[in-house]
């Protein structure tokens, strides 16, 4: 619906209104949240807080009706309750809005027909009006060069990311989670509802946004999901797209229908059509942002054999099991690998398999160049899943040794010309969190993703290992 009709002035508007914004509501207010996000992405054009009382707001000029703004608006936010809605929306046809935003909920999701047949007349009157609509019941645009955000906590750096998500709690959650993954947006939307703006709109529009690099999306439901997937193969081959898909059980489903009165659909189909468009899919947030950063920061496998390194005792058991059940090969070192790390890495406490145990925080010059050497060329080895207990290795060996490990993991990524997935344990309940994101954000200031789990970096590597064989296949 209106698929080819420009949405630019939705993610850069030159002026915006805030209907339902409070005076003295700071903080207690999500109108209140549009305007001071835009103040803190520092917004360009002019903001105009609507409230009945025409009290200053943040020190703007109030209007107590979007009837009295005596210039153009792009953009209305609406924040308040649904039966106001409809009166607030003849306003805006009689100014000639181009795009409205609809925070406020209360419609066809809460399967009341009175609320559902509200919705319907909202969309009547705009689209006979040439009024687009973002929502209703989502919390709306995070686009950092356009000045817009949500929460004014919102980091203010533009990235090449962008996401869209029918949820608006999620959209809000992985902006903030993918922040410590090290991504950077160039526009998050929640578009809720979808009564006019919806996800394969949105797509076409990613698809040809020159800012945008990467693409992740949360879905619960896609009513016209054949267009969606001819868009999706048409831009896969030049811009990843990650999808993490809700109601992929009976009782997913059903939350679905009652959070944004979505029908999941059968998610064995689900599966079959993403695999033919080359949309990798992922079972959460997590790690949809960490297949993000290591597609932004790591080369893509060429195989499925991985090394792991760090991997001891019953840790190298569980770690292969993992592995090769995500789909992944653990192979055995050729002979003359063996033969040639044997004759430099003790043998008390160390192995030379693979999983290898080499004790790498005090690992020698010539331990480390053959074990780069033996890496680079075993030509069953593609990825080196790097295991890094951080906060053991700082209690033992201090700041030093923490310090040696960062060293030695970038010098890896430079000389070994494989992927390489560093996984930061965490270990110590108590300080562990804290120094993990100080750790994480010196490997992302050096371009190299990190992982909080075995687990996670053997999904990622999967991920990217079965992208690869799709552009592969396709090209």
């Amino acid at each position: 619906m209106n698929g080819n009709r420009n949405l630019e002035r939705l993610f850069y508007p030159k002026s915006i209104a805030v209907v339902g914004a409070s005076p003295g509501a700071t903080g207690r207010s999500q109108g209140n949240n549009y305007i001071m996000g835009s103040i803190v992405q520092n917004f360009k054009g002019k903001i105009y807080p609507v409230h009945p009382s025409g009290e200053n707001i943040f020190g703007l000029t109030t209007y107590k009706n979007i009837r009295d703004i005596p210039e153009d608006i792009d953009l209305v936010i609406f924040s308040i309750r649904a039966s106001a809605v409809l009166k607030v929306l003849e306003d805006c046809a009689a100014r000639k809005v181009k795009f409205v935003h609809f925070f406020t909920a209360g419609f066809s999701e809460t399967g009341v027909q009175e609320l559902a047949d509200l919705e319907k007349q909202i969309l009547d009157l705009a689209q006979s009006n040439g009024i687009r609509i973002l929502g209703p019941n989502c919390m709306g645009i995070y686009c950092p060069d356009g000045g817009l955000a949500f929460q004014p906590q919102f980091a203010t750096a533009a990235g090449s990311v962008s996401f869209f998500s029918q949820s608006g709690q999620l959209s809000g959650y992985f902006t903030g989670i993918g922040g410590l993954e090290g991504l950077q947006f160039a526009k998050v939307v929640s578009f809720g509802n979808a009564i006019d703006i919806n996800a394969s709109e949105l797509l076409s529009y990613f698809a040809s946004d020159e800012k945008t690099t990467v693409i992740g999306s949360y879905l619960e439901g896609l009513p016209d999901g054949r267009r969606f997937f001819e868009i999706a193969k048409d831009l896969t081959r030049n811009k990843p797209l990650v999808i993490y898909k809700g109601g992929q059980t009976d009782g997913g489903s059903r939350a679905a229908k009652s959070h944004t009165a979505s029908i999941a659909g059968s998610q064995k189909i689900w599966e079959a059509m993403c695999r033919q468009a080359g949309i990798i899919c992922v079972d959460s947030l997590e790690e949809m942002a960490c297949t993000i950063s290591a597609w932004q920061r790591i080369a893509l496998p060429e195989g499925k054999g991985v090394a792991i390194v760090g991997g001891a005792g019953g840790g190298s058991v569980t770690t292969t099991d993992i592995a090769e059940k995500t789909g992944l090969l653990v192979p055995h070192l050729s002979e003359d690998s063996v033969r040639r790390l044997k004759e430099v890495v003790p043998l008390a406490g160390s192995s030379v398999l693979n999983p290898l145990d080499i004790g790498m925080a005090s690992m020698s010059d010539q331990i480390l160049t053959t074990l780069v050497s033996v890496l680079k060329e075993d030509p069953k080895i593609h990825s080196l899943i790097f295991i890094q207990s951080i906060n053991a290795i700082q209690h033992i060996l201090g700041f030093k040794g923490v310090e040696q490990i960062i060293a030695l993991t970038v010098h890896l990524k430079n000389v070994l010309g494989k992927p390489i997935y560093p996984v930061l344990e965490v270990i110590d309940a108590f300080s562990g969190a804290s120094q993990s994101k100080d750790f994480k954000t010196r490997y992302h200031e050096n371009g190299i993703a990190t992982f909080p789990s075995f687990s996670m970096a053997a999904k990622v590597m999967k991920n990217l290992y079965d992208y690869n064989v799709y552009l592969q296949q396709t090209g």
